[in-house]
């Protein structure tokens, strides 16, 4: 029976094939924030969500950057499979899903982005109210203790919301998190079917990527106390180890298939 390599395994792979790559890896995130951030920053300023409409629009432009960020998440993956394979990747492996059919990419991320985007929907509205509840109950009724109840109540709705919509969307990018991967190794599947191919392949899965990500919760904490500057050290190790995990997924998944095929 195969076994699968252990999170240590899979970082000390991931250590060793970055060895002379943090220039590019880092060069390639400073370059993605460069193009993505400013989207977002705008779309923000010109949307506001203050209001049940501002945050439905609020809402719909950062799906509409989702789709955009989406083609750099892939040109990521293709940077990561390369090191992963003990390539030498090129900073402008970002922008290489921009080109041939970029009809996959805008899919497979409306898919993520939707779910993701309307599992954080409610608990936006229910802030929305929050916050209008708590600014005008003081003007209309003049006095904090009659709106403690009602601030309560959708203070109590907003957390359950924001909880609920966090484990939908933990769930869906575990879920999706090998599709990026599977498309640029299967160039000849459509959209809908390496959505499928991801999740089969995370069947029995999912706990195990998520106690690898857990655990550079650490590293990530200690990152922090250098304002975030080692981050563009560390991601790198993250999303080489995540590319790793990919490989050995997918070749236990081949010899599987052949052990079964006998």
């Amino acid at each position: 029976m195969n076994q699968y390599l252990s999170s240590s395994s899979l970082k000390a792979q991931a250590r060793g094939q970055l060895l002379g790559k943090y220039g590019v890896t880092v060069g390639a995130y400073l370059l993605h924030l460069l193009c993505v951030i400013p989207v977002t920053m705008a779309v923000t300023f010109v949307v506001g969500s203050n209001t049940l409409i501002g945050t439905l629009l609020s809402a719909a432009g950062s799906f509409l950057v989702s789709l955009f960020a989406g083609f750099f998440l892939a040109g990521q993956s293709y940077i990561y499979l390369k090191v992963a394979c003990n390539q030498m990747p090129v900073i402008t492996d970002l922008f290489h899903c921009f080109q041939g059919d970029t009809s996959r990419v805008i899919y497979i991320q409306a898919v993520i982005a939707g779910i993701t985007t309307v599992a954080a929907l409610p608990a936006s509205i229910a802030g929305t109210f929050l916050i209008s509840s708590l600014a005008a109950g003081p003007l209309l009724r003049g006095s904090a203790e009659s709106i403690s109840m009602p601030g309560g109540s959708l203070f109590l709705l907003y957390v359950i919301l924001y909880l609920a919509g966090t484990v939908i969307t933990v769930y869906a990018r575990l879920l999706f998190s090998q599709v990026y991967y599977l498309m640029l190794d299967f160039p000849e599947y459509s959209a809908p079917q390496l959505l499928q191919m991801s999740i089969r392949l995370m069947k029995g899965n999912m706990g195990r990527l998520f106690y690898i990500q857990l655990s550079f919760f650490p590293l990530i904490m200690l990152s922090m106390l250098s304002c975030g500057v080692a981050l563009l050290w560390l991601l790198p190790y993250m999303e080489a180890t995540a590319a790793n995990f990919y490989l050995d997924l997918i070749k236990k998944s081949k010899s599987q298939a052949a052990e079964a095929a006998l």
